[in-house]
């Protein structure tokens, strides 16, 4: 690997099908919710809870926790298992209950009271807040058969203590790794590490360059997501009808809103 240049769950939770999705099911908005409080204080953000159908919608709400695991994929836990929960902090008004009449849009406010005592040796806090559809409606399969749906909704919680964004990343390694299933191509491995105090949504563009006739081959981008202290190993399959020869794989990393990019290269023989 070689470093060329440096500067600067909707989280849907859905237990039902795309398609049986529209016959019935609440709508939640916004997904995520971004607190930046100090310790002691206390901050209220809105969602938007929805029901697109026509009869009456009894919803619950609980808590829980949620992490990145090792390949970006969100990984949920029961409530104030994470060093890093804030589930503690959350409180829903109105109330954890209520009902939805047909049609019906409600205002919920998901107030986050910061203790006093908060450590602040973690620099980003997070929960999940669940909508839950407590009384299953009518629907039917892609084949026909009569079912019940039931449909979940999470929300991410994300609070740092700080207005400042301390925007810090790090690429471990780029490899190249053959495909176990023969006849396949292999792919490109990149290894990040989030070594800020903040939470980062950011964009992996790949080229590939054939280094004996210079045909360029642009892969599609790559969305990755990382909370501080993060780990991430991503993978990036070659294309199925790559030319054999040599070749300089490049991926830009791009984790900011003020051009913060990381370029990187490995060579490989295809």
């Amino acid at each position: 690997m070689r470093v060329i240049y440096l500067t600067k769950f909707i989280l849907p939770l859905l237990l039902i099908t795309a398609k049986c999705f529209s016959q019935a099911g609440i709508t939640a908005t916004p997904p995520k919710l971004f607190y930046r409080a100090p310790a002691g204080t206390s901050a209220i953000q809105k969602v938007y809870i929805s029901n697109p159908i026509k009869n009456d919608l009894e919803i619950g709400v609980s808590l829980g926790d949620w992490k990145y695991d090792t390949t970006g994929v969100n990984s949920l836990q029961d409530p104030g298992t994470l060093k890093t929960s804030c589930a503690d902090w959350i409180r829903i008004l109105p109330g954890s209950y209520f009902t939805l009449l047909p049609e019906e849009k409600k205002e919920i406010s998901v107030e986050l009271n910061v203790p006093q005592d908060a450590d602040q040796s973690i620099p980003v806090h997070t929960a999940m807040v669940y909508f839950t559809q407590l009384n299953p409606a009518d629907g039917k399969s892609s084949t026909g058969a009569a079912i019940r749906i039931s449909v979940r909704m999470g929300i991410k919680i994300y609070h740092s203590f700080t207005n400042t964004d301390e925007k810090a990343l790090e690429v471990v390694d780029l490899t190249d790794a053959p495909s176990k299933v023969p006849g396949s191509p292999g792919f490109l491995e990149i290894k990040l590490q989030n070594t800020g105090k903040i939470w980062i949504d950011g964009t992996i563009k790949w080229e590939l360059l054939n280094s004996q006739n210079g045909e360029k081959v642009k892969l599609d981008d790559q969305l990755f997501y990382s909370l501080p202290g993060d780990k991430t190993t991503l993978f990036k399959q070659l294309p199925e009808k790559l030319k054999k020869g040599n070749y300089t794989a490049t991926a830009i990393v791009n984790f900011g809103n003020k051009d913060e990019l990381k370029i990187v290269e490995v060579e490989f023989e295809y």
